[in-house]
């Protein structure tokens, strides 16, 4: 039996010669590595996680270990790249588990920045790089310009600039992901690459909370100040994943298991079974996630959708799944349970919470006192502001930070998004286009419920979401039947498995 597989190949004398001298001067860049660390590595440790860190207090050699983890991610990674044959799917892998992973600094550019050379090389080689502008562009323009008038207002112009680069990087996407990801096969690979992440994430905040059970502290990865909830039944960790902050973590979980439940109660026509339960299964491991996140607002996001969802998918029957719902919720009323649930809700971190109505206050007089343009992108702690925290609304942190103009700016891009959906959903012949259209706007409402309650719009994963949005909409103008067009650059088609000779 022959395969089409080449033999390995002998590179000569002089060849072997220099393997073996890279690979012993590995082993000496590494013995000088483990070296460094017996020395300084203890020094390390106590300055960047304090003298007393948890689990990690007195470990040996721990950086050696987090170099060889990284190292062995980075060899699994090479070995996924061979596998495939390209780079594609590795770098969107990046990209996606950035979404879901902000303790990894960099992550995210390192993605963006491996993406972008790779389509830099196709189109140097093959001088052909099909890119589909979205109208989004000039409705994003209007925003870099409403962000731009904060140079006029800081002292601090450098930071200023800092933050707006690092924040052109996350609305980068919504202008790229459409140029990747241009057929219905992409879609379903960038979810499955999503399902892992999260499915990774909500594990380590599940794990958090076993370990902070254990010990009797939260242990995360953030700060004391965001890691325990007061309750009225003891102190619990608010388990963060991957994320740094819980509402985070919740959020981008709840739009993720809100997508896999709609999808999973779609027609059987258009979703096997194992698929269905696959779908459906870690709908429920995300939602175990999220209630331990604490995050009042990822709870009430969650449980909105998920109600909304059977009455939008079979509206025939919505009868039949209100009524009871409302003979439920009159019972918990008149009975007074749902009145004290809402009260032990709300006292959870009570001084948090009244800490945010102050905080609001101060942002409705920014904005009547700075109508047009704000107060500036990030100056709202510089504005008669005794408590140092931000604006816990994002829809206030607009106003109040970028004034009509930028409310003006942010409202011409949801609307031009959602006239562009709206046209989809009534004109797209493909029943997948509808199904991906409507189970993204399901995951967007996570978000606007939750940015009524945290300061969401300059988080990576809100323009992810529009970005994915954006992308359904051109993936059903352009894609019109199964055919996958022969002008892709970016996941193109898998090649057809030669056939084996005798």
């Amino acid at each position: 039996m022959f395969v089409d597989r080449p033999l390995p190949r002998d590179f000569g004398p002089l060849a072997s010669a220099v393997l073996g001298a890279a690979a012993v001067l590995l082993g000496v860049g590494v013995a000088w590595l483990v070296r460094l660390d017996a020395i300084h590595g203890q020094w390390l440790q106590m300055l960047l996680m304090g003298p007393q860190p948890m689990l990690v207090n007195d470990l040996p050699y721990l950086w050696t270990l987090v170099g060889v983890l990284l190292l062995g991610a980075f060899t699994g990674l090479l070995a996924w790249a061979y596998k495939c044959g390209e780079w594609d799917r590795p770098v969107l892998g990046l990209l996606v588990f950035s979404f879901f992973a902000d303790v990894v600094p960099a992550l995210f550019q390192i993605s963006l920045l491996g993406i972008l050379l790779l389509l830099a090389d196709r189109a140097l080689r093959r001088r052909d790089l099909p890119f589909r502008l979205t109208p989004l562009i000039f409705p994003l323009c209007l925003v870099v310009i409403s962000y731009s008038v904060t140079f006029l207002q800081t002292d601090k112009p450098g930071n200023t600039l800092a933050d707006l680069v690092f924040r052109l990087s996350y609305m980068s996407v919504v202008v790229l992901l459409p140029v990747l990801l241009r057929t219905r096969r992409h879609l379903e690979i960038f979810l499955h690459f999503a399902l892992i992440a999260g499915v990774l994430s909500a594990t380590t905040g599940i794990l958090q909370f076993a370990l902070s059970t254990v010990y009797g502290t939260p242990i995360t990865f953030t700060s004391a100040d965001y890691n325990r909830v007061t309750t009225p039944f003891g102190i619990f960790p608010r388990c963060t994943g991957l994320m740094l902050h819980p509402n985070h973590q919740s959020n981008v979980l709840g739009a993720l298991a809100v997508l896999l439940l709609w999808l999973a109660t779609g027609p059987r026509r258009q979703i096997q079974w194992p698929t269905r339960w696959l779908y459906l299964s870690v709908y429920a491991y995300l939602a175990v996630a999220i209630i331990l996140t604490w995050s009042r607002s990822g709870w009430l996001a969650l449980g909105a959708c998920t109600l909304l969802i059977p009455i939008v998918r079979w509206p025939k029957y919505s009868a039949f799944f209100i009524i009871p719902l409302g003979v439920v919720a009159l019972v918990l009323y008149e009975t007074g349970f749902a009145k004290w649930l809402y009260d032990t809700v709300k006292n959870f971190n009570a001084s948090s919470a009244d800490f945010r109505w102050h905080i609001d206050h101060i942002a409705i007089q920014a904005w009547l006192t700075y109508p047009v343009f704000g107060r500036g992108v990030g100056q709202m702690l510089n504005y008669n502001n005794p408590y140092s925290l931000e604006v816990h609304d994002t829809y206030l942190q607009i106003l109040s930070e970028m004034g009509l103009f930028g409310m003006l700016a942010l409202g011409s891009l949801a609307l031009t998004l959602g006239y562009r959906m709206l046209d989809r959903l009534f004109r797209a012949r493909h029943p997948t286009d509808r199904e991906w259209i409507i189970g993204l706007t399901f995951a967007a409402g996570i978000t606007l419920v939750q940015n009524m309650f945290a300061m969401f719009l300059w988080i990576k994963f809100l323009w992810a979401l529009i970005a994915l949005l954006e992308t359904a909409v051109m993936v059903s103008l352009t894609q019109k039947g199964d055919e996958e067009p022969r002008d892709l650059v970016f996941l193109r088609p898998p090649r057809p498995q030669a056939s084996h000779v005798p």
